[in-house]
């Protein structure tokens, strides 16, 4: 049946990771859940999912596909805050404003589901264990928010794309894609470049210099980590900030 949930019904994967690992959806979870998922409508790469200055009135989940979540200043500059994973939330926080502060673009096709505010009322209201899963899915994205901007102000050049390196290696595998060690970059150095505030040359220059001090190998944006620790090291990398806290049924027991 998880075989199953993964590949057949995302939107209920992605919840239930946020769930306690002994307490499984139940079946008017599941029915809840299956009927949002129903909605679900492909976005075709390169195109907004979310448009800065556009008003909303929901959030999406995320089930196929990635997503670059940035700012575009007024001289046209991009500053990106975070790649958007399958079962990922977007969306938010620009439901909750007057228009969208940021833009979410399809780095390939995607596959989301729209989540309205009234969907959101009667999560909150019928299903509490669910409204706590997503509250839990935006508490990590808030989480690397923390750390890129720790990044940007503080780290160098080289230990800021060791760092992002380690991240993605993380946060893929925690969703099947790779093993942690060898993985498929989602994005290109130009993205990339955009995520840690550098030019995409410099990143060019700062992932040639790992490769060729052993930390990695890299064969188009195929990237295997040939030593994990020491370029943890370099990168003051602690992936705390990515791995959830465990939860059991009594523990959660207060919002069921």
């Amino acid at each position: 049946m998880d075989m199953e949930v993964r590949t057949g019904y995302p939107l209920l994967a992605s919840l239930t990771a946020h769930l306690p690992d002994d307490a499984p959806l139940t079946a008017s979870e599941s029915a809840f859940l299956l009927a949002l998922q129903s909605s679900a409508h492909a976005i075709r790469r390169g195109h907004e999912i979310i448009a800065q200055g556009r008003n909303y009135n929901g959030v999406f989940v995320l089930l196929e596909g990635f997503g670059l979540r940035y700012k575009v200043l007024t001289d046209g500059r991009r500053q990106v805050f975070h790649v958007a994973l399958p079962g990922d939330l977007v969306g938010y926080p620009a439901c909750f404003f007057e228009r969208a502060l940021y833009s979410v673009t399809a780095l390939t096709k995607v596959s989301a589901c729209l989540v309205s505010f009234a969907d959101m009322a009667e999560l909150f209201r019928s299903f509490p264990r669910l409204a706590m899963a997503l509250f839990r899915s935006s508490a990590g994205e808030t989480a690397m928010y923390g750390e890129h901007l720790a990044g940007v102000g503080r780290r160098g050049a080289y230990d800021r794309v060791a760092h992002f390196v380690l991240e993605m290696a993380t946060r893929l595998r925690a969703i099947g894609i790779g093993d942690g060690i060898e993985f498929g970059m989602p994005l290109t150095q130009e993205q990339i470049a955009d995520v840690v505030g550098l030019s995409a040359p410099h990143v060019n220059r700062m992932l040639r210099r790992l490769r060729e001090e052993g930390l990695i190998d890299m064969d188009g944006m195929q990237i295997k980590l040939r030593d994990r620790e020491a370029l943890a090291a370099l990168a003051d990398f602690d992936a705390s900030y990515l791995i959830r806290r465990e939860q059991t049924a009594s523990t959660a027991g207060a919002i069921a």
